[in-house]
């Protein structure tokens, strides 16, 4: 039996990941977050905010992990511009609060840090795969580069056991509105009910990127748990991309409604990559790992959430 510990298990990621964990039915399961009253049934949670190093070390040599699932973050790019500080302190400082734990309390652990291929920036590569230098672009890319950093320092300096992952986009049912594939699907199930008119608000429709489905991100992070080299970078992706225009008009063809598409201004990022295509061969040669579910079966699973969701089935 493993003890795993998941930060920021309130999040979108960590609903998938708990659930996957639990079918196993051998490992003790416990998390964090700063959500106030947040429970759930699959594992113990603890009410903390990462960036509360006293607390945080306390709880860490409490449990005294095997494995820890690093995904407490602040997550998307456009919160990250408008609320920099915060970004900072909760991806770089509150990382380093936990590897500081780790290193003090349960030096043993697995640390699986939730990066993102934000750090990559506009390398101009067809595909980036994990050999290619950071450039990074916004602050949410930096404070994971930062973490990073912060990361080797542990490596190399505490021997800690870390693996870095860098994400590409994923999406599926539950996901926030505020991300891209979410917020169509929320205002295309708003229209659909008459809640709002027939008009879906849009940012950048150019930007390409690599879109996983959740269910397949959260069993690469396993395998990538069990059986990741130490010191280890590994991208999540599913080596196939989209523009974002794709994205809206695949879910727009899900839908019977007449439905008129408007750029606002404000949607729009101070500065955006224009491609981020991931190479997945390192985990496909590696874990044999690959997508079970096809970008139109996410979406369309996607945007059932929350159609069902507005009815008050969810």
């Amino acid at each position: 039996m493993k003890r795993i510990l998941i930060t920021g298990c309130s999040g979108f990621l960590a609903s998938y990941l708990t659930g996957l964990l639990q079918e196993e039915g051998k490992n003790e399961l416990f998390g964090i977050t700063e959500v106030p009253d947040f429970r759930s049934h699959r594992l113990e949670v603890f009410n903390i905010d990462i960036r509360d190093r006293d607390r945080f070390f306390l709880l860490v040599e409490k449990i005294n992990p095997d494995i820890i699932f690093h995904l407490a973050a602040v997550t998307n790019v456009g919160f990250a511009w408008r609320n920099q500080l915060l970004t900072y302190e909760v991806n770089f400082i509150g990382s380093v609060n936990l590897m500081e734990a780790v290193t003090r309390f349960s030096p043993g652990a697995r640390l699986i840090l939730m990066s993102s291929a934000e750090v990559y920036g506009n390398t101009g590569k067809k595909l980036i795969d994990e050999s290619t230098p950071a450039s990074v672009r916004n602050p949410y890319s930096l404070s994971k580069y930062a973490m990073e950093m912060a990361a080797d320092l542990y490596i190399t300096a505490e021997n800690l056991d870390v693996i870095k992952v860098r994400s590409f986009n994923f999406t599926g049912p539950g996901q926030d509105k505020k991300f891209v594939s979410s917020n169509f699907s929320y205002q295309i199930a708003a229209i659909e009910r008459g809640e709002k008119e027939p008009q879906i608000k849009v940012g950048n429709l150019s930007a390409v990127r690599d879109f996983s489905d959740v269910r397949d991100t959260v069993r690469y992070l396993k395998a990538i748990a069990e059986k990741g080299d130490r010191g280890g970078v590994y991208n999540l992706c599913s080596g196939q991309t989209y523009p974002i225009e794709e994205i809206l008009h695949k879910l727009l063809s899900f839908s019977e409604k007449e439905i008129e598409v408007v750029v606002e201004k404000e949607r729009l990022r101070p500065v955006d990559i224009p491609e981020l295509a991931g190479d997945c061969s390192l985990i496909r040669e590696k874990f044999d790992l690959r997508p079970r579910y096809s970008i139109d079966q996410t979406l369309l699973d996607l945007l059932n959430y929350w159609r069902a969701r507005g009815a008050g089935a969810l």
